[in-house]
Protein backbone atom coordinates (compact mmCIF):
# COMPACT_ATOMS: atom_id res chain seq x y z
CA UNK A 1 0.00 0.00 0.00
CA UNK A 2 1.21 3.31 -1.12
CA UNK A 3 2.22 5.76 1.37
CA UNK A 4 1.83 9.60 1.20
CA UNK A 5 5.45 9.98 1.34
CA UNK A 6 6.14 7.71 -1.64
CA UNK A 7 4.18 10.19 -3.99
CA UNK A 8 7.14 13.08 -3.14
CA UNK A 9 7.68 15.02 -7.07
CA UNK A 10 4.30 13.81 -8.42
CA UNK A 11 1.43 16.86 -9.58
CA UNK A 12 -1.45 16.97 -7.39
CA UNK A 13 -5.14 18.76 -7.78
CA UNK A 14 -6.84 19.35 -5.52
CA UNK A 15 -10.44 19.16 -5.27
CA UNK A 16 -13.39 21.32 -3.51
CA UNK A 17 -17.42 21.14 -3.28
CA UNK A 18 -20.23 22.62 -1.06
CA UNK A 19 -23.79 22.09 -2.15
CA UNK A 20 -25.27 25.28 -0.58
CA UNK A 21 -24.57 29.09 -0.08
CA UNK A 22 -24.29 29.42 3.46
CA UNK A 23 -21.13 27.08 3.02
CA UNK A 24 -19.53 29.37 0.55
CA UNK A 25 -19.75 32.34 2.50
CA UNK A 26 -18.45 30.40 5.31
CA UNK A 27 -15.02 28.66 6.05
CA UNK A 28 -15.47 25.57 3.60
CA UNK A 29 -13.57 26.25 0.44
CA UNK A 30 -10.98 28.13 2.97
CA UNK A 31 -10.71 24.90 4.85
CA UNK A 32 -10.26 22.27 1.64
CA UNK A 33 -7.61 24.57 0.04
CA UNK A 34 -5.41 24.66 3.46
CA UNK A 35 -6.04 21.03 4.25
CA UNK A 36 -4.48 20.33 0.28
CA UNK A 37 -1.57 22.72 0.37
CA UNK A 38 -0.79 21.70 4.09
CA UNK A 39 -0.63 17.87 2.69
CA UNK A 40 1.75 18.83 -0.83
CA UNK A 41 3.90 21.08 1.41
CA UNK A 42 4.21 18.39 3.78
CA UNK A 43 4.84 15.54 1.31
CA UNK A 44 6.78 17.16 -1.17
CA UNK A 45 3.76 17.16 -4.04
CA UNK A 46 3.15 20.48 -6.74
CA UNK A 47 -0.52 21.74 -6.25
CA UNK A 48 -1.36 22.53 -10.14
CA UNK A 49 -4.43 23.42 -9.59
CA UNK A 50 -8.24 23.35 -7.82
CA UNK A 51 -10.98 22.19 -9.25
CA UNK A 52 -14.06 23.53 -7.17
CA UNK A 53 -17.76 22.73 -7.70
CA UNK A 54 -19.39 25.63 -5.46
CA UNK A 55 -23.35 24.97 -4.59
CA UNK A 56 -23.04 21.63 -6.17
CA UNK A 57 -24.76 18.78 -4.51
CA UNK A 58 -23.07 15.03 -4.88
CA UNK A 59 -26.08 13.39 -3.48
CA UNK A 60 -27.13 12.29 -6.56
CA UNK A 61 -23.81 12.80 -8.14
CA UNK A 62 -24.65 16.15 -10.54
CA UNK A 63 -21.01 16.76 -9.36
CA UNK A 64 -19.83 14.00 -11.81
CA UNK A 65 -21.00 16.21 -14.47
CA UNK A 66 -19.29 19.42 -12.81
CA UNK A 67 -15.83 19.74 -11.99
CA UNK A 68 -15.33 16.95 -11.03
CA UNK A 69 -16.84 15.62 -14.46
CA UNK A 70 -14.44 18.10 -16.12
CA UNK A 71 -11.21 16.45 -14.39
CA UNK A 72 -11.98 12.95 -15.32
CA UNK A 73 -12.47 13.95 -19.23
CA UNK A 74 -9.06 15.62 -19.05
CA UNK A 75 -7.78 12.02 -18.33
CA UNK A 76 -9.60 10.17 -20.45
CA UNK A 77 -8.19 12.87 -23.57
CA UNK A 78 -4.78 12.90 -22.09
CA UNK A 79 -4.79 17.12 -21.53
CA UNK A 80 -4.60 15.84 -17.24
CA UNK A 81 -1.44 13.15 -17.16
CA UNK A 82 -2.73 9.77 -15.94
CA UNK A 83 -0.60 9.78 -12.93
CA UNK A 84 -2.08 13.17 -11.43
CA UNK A 85 -2.96 12.77 -7.70
CA UNK A 86 -6.06 14.02 -6.85
CA UNK A 87 -7.01 15.38 -3.53
CA UNK A 88 -10.17 15.18 -1.71
CA UNK A 89 -10.83 16.19 1.94
CA UNK A 90 -13.00 13.42 2.96
CA UNK A 91 -14.68 10.63 0.61
CA UNK A 92 -18.17 12.58 1.45
CA UNK A 93 -16.77 15.57 -0.87
CA UNK A 94 -16.10 12.73 -4.22
CA UNK A 95 -19.69 11.30 -3.76
CA UNK A 96 -23.01 11.34 -1.27
CA UNK A 97 -24.66 8.70 -3.51
CA UNK A 98 -25.81 5.30 -2.91
CA UNK A 99 -22.86 3.42 -1.20
CA UNK A 100 -22.88 1.06 -4.70
CA UNK A 101 -23.28 3.85 -7.39
CA UNK A 102 -20.42 5.86 -5.50
CA UNK A 103 -17.83 3.06 -5.70
CA UNK A 104 -18.50 2.41 -9.29
CA UNK A 105 -17.87 6.29 -10.13
CA UNK A 106 -14.63 5.92 -7.63
CA UNK A 107 -12.77 2.63 -8.97
CA UNK A 108 -13.71 4.15 -12.40
CA UNK A 109 -11.06 6.93 -11.50
CA UNK A 110 -8.74 4.72 -10.08
CA UNK A 111 -8.54 2.15 -13.06
CA UNK A 112 -7.57 5.49 -14.87
CA UNK A 113 -4.39 5.29 -13.32
CA UNK A 114 -5.38 8.51 -10.81
CA UNK A 115 -4.28 8.30 -7.51
CA UNK A 116 -6.39 9.76 -5.10
CA UNK A 117 -5.78 10.71 -0.92
CA UNK A 118 -8.75 11.46 1.29
CA UNK A 119 -6.63 14.21 3.33
CA UNK A 120 -8.91 13.81 6.46
CA UNK A 121 -7.00 10.26 7.16
CA UNK A 122 -4.09 10.53 4.88
CA UNK A 123 -5.25 7.35 2.57
CA UNK A 124 -3.80 6.94 -0.84
CA UNK A 125 -6.05 4.90 -2.58
CA UNK A 126 -4.87 3.04 -6.31
CA UNK A 127 -6.16 0.50 -8.48
CA UNK A 128 -3.68 -1.51 -7.79
CA UNK A 129 -3.79 -1.21 -3.93
CA UNK A 130 -7.60 -2.26 -4.09
CA UNK A 131 -6.53 -5.09 -6.08
CA UNK A 132 -4.34 -6.42 -4.18
CA UNK A 133 -5.86 -5.51 -0.75
CA UNK A 134 -9.55 -6.11 -0.97
CA UNK A 135 -9.89 -4.33 2.68
CA UNK A 136 -8.72 -0.88 0.86
CA UNK A 137 -11.81 -1.49 -1.24
CA UNK A 138 -13.97 -2.25 1.45
CA UNK A 139 -12.74 0.35 3.88
CA UNK A 140 -14.06 2.86 1.09
CA UNK A 141 -17.51 1.22 0.65
CA UNK A 142 -17.97 2.04 4.66
CA UNK A 143 -17.07 5.94 4.50
CA UNK A 144 -19.28 6.09 1.30
CA UNK A 145 -22.22 4.29 3.25
CA UNK A 146 -21.88 7.09 6.51
CA UNK A 147 -21.50 9.87 3.54
CA UNK A 148 -25.10 8.62 2.00
CA UNK A 149 -26.25 8.28 5.70
CA UNK A 150 -25.69 11.50 6.78
CA UNK A 151 -26.97 12.74 3.57
CA UNK A 152 -30.34 10.69 3.84
CA UNK A 153 -31.00 12.12 7.45
CA UNK A 154 -29.91 15.56 6.58
CA UNK A 155 -32.76 15.45 3.39
CA UNK A 156 -35.46 13.87 6.05
CA UNK A 157 -34.63 16.45 8.71
CA UNK A 158 -34.68 19.18 6.21
CA UNK A 159 -38.43 18.01 4.68
CA UNK A 160 -39.36 17.78 8.28
CA UNK A 161 -38.37 20.97 8.82
CA UNK A 162 -40.17 22.55 6.03
CA UNK A 163 -43.45 20.61 6.99
CA UNK A 164 -43.11 22.19 10.88
CA UNK A 165 -42.81 25.55 9.31
CA UNK A 166 -46.01 24.96 6.68
CA UNK A 167 -47.87 23.87 10.14
CA UNK A 168 -46.87 27.00 12.06
CA UNK A 169 -47.45 29.40 9.35
CA UNK A 170 -51.02 27.60 8.94
CA UNK A 171 -51.61 28.17 12.77
CA UNK A 172 -50.05 31.36 12.16
CA UNK A 173 -52.79 32.51 9.60
CA UNK A 174 -55.24 31.08 12.07
CA UNK A 175 -54.57 32.97 14.80
CA UNK A 176 -54.11 36.15 12.57
CA UNK A 177 -50.44 35.77 13.10
CA UNK A 178 -47.43 35.12 10.94
CA UNK A 179 -44.08 33.15 10.21
CA UNK A 180 -40.55 34.86 9.54
CA UNK A 181 -40.30 34.44 6.00
CA UNK A 182 -36.81 34.69 4.10
CA UNK A 183 -38.11 36.14 1.00
CA UNK A 184 -41.02 38.41 0.92
CA UNK A 185 -42.94 39.79 -2.46
CA UNK A 186 -41.88 42.92 -3.77
CA UNK A 187 -45.42 44.03 -3.03
CA UNK A 188 -45.62 43.01 0.67
CA UNK A 189 -44.55 45.03 3.59
CA UNK A 190 -41.86 43.20 5.42
CA UNK A 191 -43.12 44.95 8.91
CA UNK A 192 -46.61 44.81 8.33
CA UNK A 193 -47.00 41.69 6.25
CA UNK A 194 -49.82 44.01 4.22
CA UNK A 195 -49.42 45.39 0.69
CA UNK A 196 -47.09 48.55 0.22
CA UNK A 197 -46.26 50.87 -2.18
CA UNK A 198 -45.03 48.55 -4.67
CA UNK A 199 -48.34 46.64 -5.05
CA UNK A 200 -49.98 48.83 -7.65
CA UNK A 201 -46.91 47.99 -9.74
CA UNK A 202 -47.54 44.05 -9.20
CA UNK A 203 -51.15 44.44 -10.10
CA UNK A 204 -50.36 46.38 -13.42
CA UNK A 205 -48.20 43.28 -14.75
CA UNK A 206 -51.37 41.02 -13.81
CA UNK A 207 -53.70 43.55 -15.75
CA UNK A 208 -51.31 44.14 -19.07
CA UNK A 209 -51.09 40.10 -19.38
CA UNK A 210 -54.91 40.29 -18.88
CA UNK A 211 -55.05 42.25 -22.20
CA UNK A 212 -52.91 40.08 -24.35
CA UNK A 213 -49.54 41.35 -24.05
CA UNK A 214 -46.56 38.72 -23.68
CA UNK A 215 -43.80 38.54 -21.09
CA UNK A 216 -41.06 40.68 -23.21
CA UNK A 217 -43.75 43.13 -24.07
CA UNK A 218 -44.73 43.44 -20.34
CA UNK A 219 -41.34 44.00 -19.71
CA UNK A 220 -40.98 46.98 -22.25
CA UNK A 221 -43.71 48.44 -21.17
CA UNK A 222 -42.72 48.53 -17.75
CA UNK A 223 -38.75 50.13 -18.41
CA UNK A 224 -40.62 52.71 -20.78
CA UNK A 225 -42.54 53.89 -17.68
CA UNK A 226 -39.58 53.81 -15.59
CA UNK A 227 -40.86 51.54 -13.32
CA UNK A 228 -38.30 49.69 -11.24
CA UNK A 229 -37.97 45.79 -11.14
CA UNK A 230 -38.04 44.26 -7.87
CA UNK A 231 -34.22 44.23 -7.08
CA UNK A 232 -34.26 47.86 -8.68
CA UNK A 233 -32.93 47.30 -12.15
CA UNK A 234 -34.83 47.44 -15.11
CA UNK A 235 -37.02 44.27 -16.39
CA UNK A 236 -36.82 41.18 -17.97
CA UNK A 237 -38.71 38.51 -19.38
CA UNK A 238 -37.92 36.04 -16.71
CA UNK A 239 -38.88 38.49 -13.82
CA UNK A 240 -41.94 39.51 -15.30
CA UNK A 241 -42.71 35.50 -15.53
CA UNK A 242 -41.62 34.88 -12.14
CA UNK A 243 -44.28 37.51 -10.86
CA UNK A 244 -46.85 35.80 -13.04
CA UNK A 245 -46.37 32.28 -12.09
CA UNK A 246 -46.66 33.45 -8.16
CA UNK A 247 -49.29 31.74 -6.08
CA UNK A 248 -48.64 35.48 -3.30
CA UNK A 249 -50.99 37.14 -6.22
CA UNK A 250 -53.71 35.14 -5.15
CA UNK A 251 -52.34 35.60 -1.32
CA UNK A 252 -50.92 31.93 -1.61
CA UNK A 253 -47.81 30.95 0.72
CA UNK A 254 -45.75 27.75 -0.63
CA UNK A 255 -43.52 25.74 1.22
CA UNK A 256 -41.67 23.44 -0.51
CA UNK A 257 -44.74 22.69 -2.35
CA UNK A 258 -46.94 23.07 1.01
CA UNK A 259 -49.30 25.65 0.33
CA UNK A 260 -50.68 28.29 2.80
CA UNK A 261 -54.06 29.92 1.58
CA UNK A 262 -54.75 33.30 2.49
CA UNK A 263 -51.28 34.27 4.10
CA UNK A 264 -50.74 37.13 2.05
CA UNK A 265 -53.35 39.59 1.30
CA UNK A 266 -54.19 38.84 -2.51
CA UNK A 267 -53.50 41.55 -5.38
CA UNK A 268 -55.63 39.23 -7.58
CA UNK A 269 -58.24 35.98 -7.31
CA UNK A 270 -57.45 32.67 -7.62
CA UNK A 271 -59.58 32.67 -10.28
CA UNK A 272 -57.81 35.47 -12.00
CA UNK A 273 -54.40 34.19 -11.16
CA UNK A 274 -55.18 30.71 -12.98
CA UNK A 275 -56.57 32.11 -15.83
CA UNK A 276 -53.35 34.44 -16.26
CA UNK A 277 -51.51 30.83 -15.82
CA UNK A 278 -53.52 29.26 -18.53
CA UNK A 279 -53.45 31.85 -20.76
CA UNK A 280 -49.83 32.07 -20.85
CA UNK A 281 -49.46 28.36 -21.58
CA UNK A 282 -52.03 29.17 -24.23
CA UNK A 283 -49.75 31.20 -25.84
CA UNK A 284 -46.34 29.33 -25.84
CA UNK A 285 -48.20 26.86 -27.52
CA UNK A 286 -49.94 29.01 -29.79
CA UNK A 287 -48.98 29.12 -33.52
CA UNK A 288 -49.06 32.76 -33.61
CA UNK A 289 -47.20 33.29 -30.79
CA UNK A 290 -45.59 29.96 -29.84
CA UNK A 291 -41.78 29.13 -30.34
CA UNK A 292 -42.30 27.59 -33.58
CA UNK A 293 -43.81 31.09 -34.45
CA UNK A 294 -40.69 32.86 -34.85
CA UNK A 295 -39.35 30.81 -38.02
CA UNK A 296 -35.66 32.63 -37.74
CA UNK A 297 -35.11 32.01 -33.94
CA UNK A 298 -31.53 32.89 -32.57
CA UNK A 299 -30.59 34.02 -35.94
CA UNK A 300 -31.86 37.52 -36.06
CA UNK A 301 -29.73 40.49 -34.37
CA UNK A 302 -29.76 44.37 -34.56
CA UNK A 303 -27.34 45.70 -36.88
CA UNK A 304 -27.33 49.26 -34.90
CA UNK A 305 -25.77 47.81 -31.73
CA UNK A 306 -25.79 43.95 -32.26
CA UNK A 307 -28.23 42.90 -29.70
CA UNK A 308 -29.96 40.19 -30.16
CA UNK A 309 -33.53 40.82 -31.32
CA UNK A 310 -36.28 38.72 -30.23
CA UNK A 311 -40.34 37.97 -31.05
CA UNK A 312 -42.61 39.42 -28.61
CA UNK A 313 -46.05 40.66 -29.20
CA UNK A 314 -48.29 43.02 -28.13
CA UNK A 315 -52.24 43.73 -28.72
CA UNK A 316 -53.95 46.69 -30.46
CA UNK A 317 -57.32 46.75 -31.50
CA UNK A 318 -58.40 43.29 -30.35
CA UNK A 319 -55.52 41.80 -32.26
CA UNK A 320 -52.18 40.22 -31.21
CA UNK A 321 -48.93 41.58 -33.53
CA UNK A 322 -46.17 39.88 -33.21
CA UNK A 323 -42.83 41.99 -33.24
CA UNK A 324 -39.03 41.63 -33.64
CA UNK A 325 -37.25 43.65 -30.63
CA UNK A 326 -34.04 44.48 -29.89
CA UNK A 327 -32.71 43.01 -26.78
CA UNK A 328 -30.92 45.45 -26.08
CA UNK A 329 -33.14 48.62 -26.26
CA UNK A 330 -36.05 46.79 -24.45
CA UNK A 331 -33.40 46.47 -21.22
CA UNK A 332 -31.59 49.35 -21.41
CA UNK A 333 -28.02 47.72 -22.07
CA UNK A 334 -27.35 49.93 -24.62
CA UNK A 335 -28.83 53.56 -25.93
CA UNK A 336 -30.37 51.98 -28.81
CA UNK A 337 -33.28 53.64 -30.62
CA UNK A 338 -33.86 51.03 -33.01
CA UNK A 339 -37.52 50.34 -34.23
CA UNK A 340 -39.54 47.39 -33.99
CA UNK A 341 -40.20 45.08 -36.92
CA UNK A 342 -43.86 43.78 -37.88
CA UNK A 343 -43.31 39.75 -37.32
CA UNK A 344 -45.56 38.31 -39.88
CA UNK A 345 -44.85 41.42 -42.65
CA UNK A 346 -40.89 40.09 -42.14
CA UNK A 347 -41.74 36.36 -42.44
CA UNK A 348 -43.49 36.93 -45.70
CA UNK A 349 -41.02 38.79 -47.43
CA UNK A 350 -38.37 36.42 -46.32
CA UNK A 351 -39.91 33.07 -47.24
CA UNK A 352 -40.97 34.87 -50.49
CA UNK A 353 -37.27 35.84 -51.30
CA UNK A 354 -34.99 33.11 -49.57
CA UNK A 355 -35.31 30.52 -52.43
CA UNK A 356 -33.61 33.60 -54.69
CA UNK A 357 -30.68 33.95 -52.17
CA UNK A 358 -29.31 30.20 -51.96
CA UNK A 359 -26.70 30.56 -53.98
CA UNK A 360 -25.49 26.79 -55.39
CA UNK A 361 -22.67 26.44 -53.16
CA UNK A 362 -18.97 24.69 -54.88
CA UNK A 363 -18.30 21.46 -52.49
CA UNK A 364 -15.08 21.81 -51.36
CA UNK A 365 -13.48 17.58 -51.88
CA UNK A 366 -10.27 18.41 -49.90
CA UNK A 367 -11.76 17.96 -46.52
CA UNK A 368 -11.56 14.24 -46.32
CA UNK A 369 -7.96 14.16 -47.32
CA UNK A 370 -6.95 17.22 -44.52
CA UNK A 371 -8.75 14.37 -42.11
CA UNK A 372 -6.44 11.67 -42.74
CA UNK A 373 -3.59 13.61 -42.78
CA UNK A 374 -4.09 14.61 -39.66
CA UNK A 375 -5.12 11.30 -38.68
CA UNK A 376 -1.73 10.25 -39.63
CA UNK A 377 -0.32 13.08 -37.42
CA UNK A 378 -1.85 11.86 -34.79
CA UNK A 379 -0.71 8.29 -34.92
CA UNK A 380 2.66 9.56 -34.95
CA UNK A 381 2.46 11.77 -32.03
CA UNK A 382 0.59 8.55 -29.76
CA UNK A 383 3.63 6.63 -30.86
CA UNK A 384 5.59 8.74 -29.31
CA UNK A 385 3.70 9.41 -26.54
CA UNK A 386 3.59 5.77 -25.38
CA UNK A 387 7.33 5.57 -25.86
CA UNK A 388 7.69 8.60 -23.67
CA UNK A 389 5.00 6.54 -21.05
CA UNK A 390 7.03 3.46 -21.47
CA UNK A 391 10.29 5.49 -20.35
CA UNK A 392 8.58 7.10 -16.85
CA UNK A 393 8.24 3.74 -15.12
CA UNK A 394 12.17 2.99 -16.08
CA UNK A 395 13.30 6.54 -15.01
CA UNK A 396 15.88 6.43 -11.97
CA UNK A 397 14.96 9.86 -10.34
CA UNK A 398 11.97 11.99 -9.98
CA UNK A 399 13.22 15.09 -11.77
CA UNK A 400 13.82 12.61 -15.21
CA UNK A 401 10.10 11.62 -14.36
CA UNK A 402 9.28 15.25 -14.21
CA UNK A 403 11.21 16.15 -17.62
CA UNK A 404 9.20 13.08 -19.43
CA UNK A 405 6.33 13.56 -17.66
CA UNK A 406 6.15 17.30 -19.59
CA UNK A 407 6.93 16.17 -22.80
CA UNK A 408 3.93 13.39 -22.53
CA UNK A 409 1.27 16.28 -21.38
CA UNK A 410 2.89 18.53 -24.20
CA UNK A 411 2.18 15.82 -26.85
CA UNK A 412 -1.40 15.40 -25.21
CA UNK A 413 -2.07 18.94 -26.21
CA UNK A 414 -0.68 18.05 -29.78
CA UNK A 415 -2.87 15.26 -30.21
CA UNK A 416 -5.76 17.47 -28.68
CA UNK A 417 -5.67 20.71 -31.14
CA UNK A 418 -5.26 17.97 -33.92
CA UNK A 419 -8.10 16.07 -32.91
CA UNK A 420 -9.93 19.46 -32.34
CA UNK A 421 -8.83 20.52 -35.90
CA UNK A 422 -10.38 17.11 -37.51
CA UNK A 423 -13.64 17.46 -35.82
CA UNK A 424 -13.80 21.62 -37.08
CA UNK A 425 -12.67 20.22 -40.60
CA UNK A 426 -15.59 17.62 -40.41
CA UNK A 427 -18.22 20.10 -39.16
CA UNK A 428 -18.04 22.64 -41.65
CA UNK A 429 -18.05 19.92 -44.26
CA UNK A 430 -21.08 18.76 -42.58
CA UNK A 431 -22.21 22.72 -42.63
CA UNK A 432 -22.02 23.01 -46.44
CA UNK A 433 -23.81 19.63 -47.31
CA UNK A 434 -26.33 20.28 -45.41
CA UNK A 435 -26.88 24.27 -46.49
CA UNK A 436 -26.28 22.29 -50.07
CA UNK A 437 -29.37 19.96 -49.64
CA UNK A 438 -31.19 22.78 -48.30
CA UNK A 439 -31.16 25.05 -50.86
CA UNK A 440 -32.28 22.21 -53.07
CA UNK A 441 -35.33 22.03 -50.53
CA UNK A 442 -35.87 25.72 -51.60
CA UNK A 443 -35.25 26.41 -54.89
CA UNK A 444 -36.99 22.95 -56.15
CA UNK A 445 -40.09 23.70 -53.97
CA UNK A 446 -40.61 27.34 -53.11
CA UNK A 447 -44.26 26.11 -52.50
CA UNK A 448 -43.69 23.11 -50.33
CA UNK A 449 -42.01 26.03 -47.94
CA UNK A 450 -44.64 27.74 -47.61
CA UNK A 451 -47.20 24.90 -47.10
CA UNK A 452 -44.60 24.02 -44.45
CA UNK A 453 -44.95 27.77 -42.72
CA UNK A 454 -48.67 26.76 -41.95
CA UNK A 455 -48.38 23.56 -41.35
CA UNK A 456 -45.43 22.31 -39.70
CA UNK A 457 -43.42 25.46 -38.53
CA UNK A 458 -40.95 23.37 -36.76
CA UNK A 459 -39.73 21.39 -39.79
CA UNK A 460 -40.09 25.05 -42.00
CA UNK A 461 -37.70 26.81 -39.35
CA UNK A 462 -35.41 23.35 -39.28
CA UNK A 463 -34.78 23.90 -43.11
CA UNK A 464 -34.25 27.44 -42.63
CA UNK A 465 -31.82 27.64 -39.76
CA UNK A 466 -29.85 24.91 -42.00
CA UNK A 467 -29.76 27.79 -45.08
CA UNK A 468 -29.60 30.76 -43.11
CA UNK A 469 -26.55 31.46 -40.40
CA UNK A 470 -27.18 35.54 -39.16
CA UNK A 471 -29.75 38.17 -40.28
CA UNK A 472 -28.60 41.79 -39.05
CA UNK A 473 -32.02 44.02 -39.38
CA UNK A 474 -31.03 47.49 -40.27
CA UNK A 475 -33.65 50.73 -39.69
CA UNK A 476 -32.78 54.37 -41.28
CA UNK A 477 -36.72 55.04 -40.33
CA UNK A 478 -40.08 52.94 -39.90
CA UNK A 479 -40.60 52.86 -43.65
CA UNK A 480 -36.88 51.91 -45.01
CA UNK A 481 -35.04 48.62 -43.57
CA UNK A 482 -32.54 46.62 -44.61
CA UNK A 483 -32.03 42.75 -43.63
CA UNK A 484 -28.81 41.59 -44.23
CA UNK A 485 -28.76 37.88 -44.13
CA UNK A 486 -25.56 35.81 -43.79
CA UNK A 487 -26.23 32.36 -45.15
CA UNK A 488 -24.21 29.36 -44.37
CA UNK A 489 -22.43 28.84 -47.38
CA UNK A 490 -20.66 31.87 -46.65
CA UNK A 491 -22.82 34.20 -49.10
CA UNK A 492 -24.25 38.05 -47.81
CA UNK A 493 -27.50 39.07 -49.64
CA UNK A 494 -28.90 42.79 -48.51
CA UNK A 495 -32.90 42.93 -48.68
CA UNK A 496 -34.50 45.89 -48.99
CA UNK A 497 -37.83 46.11 -46.70
CA UNK A 498 -40.30 48.99 -47.79
CA UNK A 499 -43.39 49.17 -45.22
CA UNK A 500 -42.48 46.90 -42.27
CA UNK A 501 -43.17 49.55 -39.34
CA UNK A 502 -46.10 48.83 -37.09
CA UNK A 503 -49.73 48.67 -37.56
CA UNK A 504 -51.32 52.24 -37.78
Amino acid sequence: MLQPRDLKGRLAISYARWSSGKQASGDSLARQTKNAEDFCISFGLTLDRQLLDDGVSAFKGRNLEQGLGRFINGVKSGTIPFDTVLLLEAMDRFSRQNPMDARDSFEGILKLGVTVVTLIDNRVHTWDGYRNDIMQSISSLLMMKAANDYALRLSHNVKGAWERKATKAKAAVASGGRIKVAKLPFWIDRETNGLNERANDARLIFELAQEGHGQQAIAQILNTRGIPSPGGNTWSQVVVGDVLRSPAAYGCLVLKGDEVPGYFPALISETEWLATRQRTKARRHSRQIGRTANLFSRMVYCAHCRSPMVLTSSKKGGVSWGYFICTGKTFKRTGCTAPNWRYDQFERELIDRIGFLAVPISQDHTAPNLSEKLEEDIRALEFKQSNILAGIADAETADVRKVLLGQADALARQIEAKRKEIVAIRENDARYRESEAAVVDFTMDQEEVRRLTKEDRKEAQRLISSLVQRIDLESDSKTLRRAVVTMRSGYTHSIVFDGTGEPG
